[in-house]
């Protein structure tokens, strides 16, 4: 297995070589014993260890603290994406307890937070508005954002964690997660892609969306009311309108990355309901796949409506 990665460049071809090795390990599960567990321990092993854990301080924090590219780190989220979708399909295929909910969780919380290390990086030939919006690195009257851990601190502290390293890993996410949401005053930065909280667009969310549509020059309703701004903020974050994730794949990378983990610390099944047991999943399967629905006739607010698994995600429930 690759050693911790040194630089972007080890990083990526590290992530790239796991991420083949474990697609023809799924391929071939038929002639593999246990090839998800494999799997499974192989894309743990990448999001826990080959990649450093980001630091709150940008002088030390390994993803930071060196110039980086925008091709680097769209290639760095993709391939980030394309390992937690290995790592539910994985997980989803073997017997499941308290304990590994515990891993995934811890898993997928370090995928999100080193994925929001890699967002904020003004790279240094062609900066992503995305990550100088997200940043708060945009020129004019901007500020900061972030993502709620949600339930994870109360979840992990509920379930078993035997291995000390995941242990100490769940403490480097909760400080970080804290870190990028808490002002020194004790207010909060907006806050992102909380899915686990409501599937409509809310506060942070309208706020990004409206900075981004400034940026990039996108049509807004007109007028500008809170149901209209939701309704078009569903669509561009949802994909339905395809302006912002044409421009931005780093967006779209971002926000399942995130949902992978909100989704984790539910408490929801990561899989339908009637699932047959020993069934093996691929990444194919654990693909989002994102449309709107409507919510409310009166006011035409619409809500993300996500597939994967060949068929709806379970509804998010709070595990408290």
């Amino acid at each position: 297995m690759p050693h911790i990665a040194s630089d972007y460049s080890t990083a990526a071809s590290s992530l790239l070589r796991i991420c083949h090795a474990c697609s023809l390990l799924l391929q071939q599960r038929r002639l593999v014993k246990s090839a998800p567990a494999f799997v499974a321990s192989a894309a743990q092993y990448a999001l826990t260890v080959t990649l450093p854990m980001p630091n709150l301080d940008t002088n030390v924090c390994f993803w930071r603290k060196s110039p980086m590219k925008r091709e680097t780190q769209t290639n760095l989220l993709f391939l980030i994406r394309r390992m937690c979708r290995i790592y539910v399909a994985a997980t989803s295929s073997v017997q499941q307890s308290r304990g590994l909910v515990g891993i995934r969780t811890t898993t997928l919380a370090c995928a999100a937070c080193i994925s929001d290390a890699i967002v904020r990086v003004k790279c240094v030939d062609d900066p992503s508005p995305f990550s100088l919006h997200y940043s708060g690195k945009n020129e004019g009257p901007t500020r900061p954002f972030g993502f709620e851990s949600g339930s994870y601190e109360s979840l992990a502290a509920n379930l078993p964690l035997f291995d000390p390293q995941l242990t100490s890993l769940r403490f480097q996410c909760l400080d970080y997660m804290r870190g990028m949401t808490i002002k020194d005053d004790g207010t909060w930065y907006p806050t992102i892609f909380n899915f686990d909280g409501s599937l409509t667009p809310h506060g942070g969310d309208l706020e990004l969306i409206n900075h981004l549509s400034i940026e990039l020059a996108l049509p807004r309703p007109y007028p500008r009311t809170e149901s209209a701004m939701v309704t078009h903020a569903a669509r561009l974050i949802s994909g339905q309108n395809g302006a912002i994730l044409e421009i931005l794949p780093e967006f779209e990378y971002f926000r399942d990355i995130v949902f992978h983990f909100k989704h984790a610390v539910s408490g929801a099944s990561q899989t339908p309901e009637g699932t047959e047991e020993g069934y093996v999943w691929l990444p194919t399967d654990a693909t989002l796949k994102w449309t709107v629905k409507s919510v409310s006739t009166e006011n035409k607010t619409l809500q993300y409506n996500v597939k994967a698994f060949r068929g709806h995600l379970q509804e998010f429930v709070d595990p408290r």
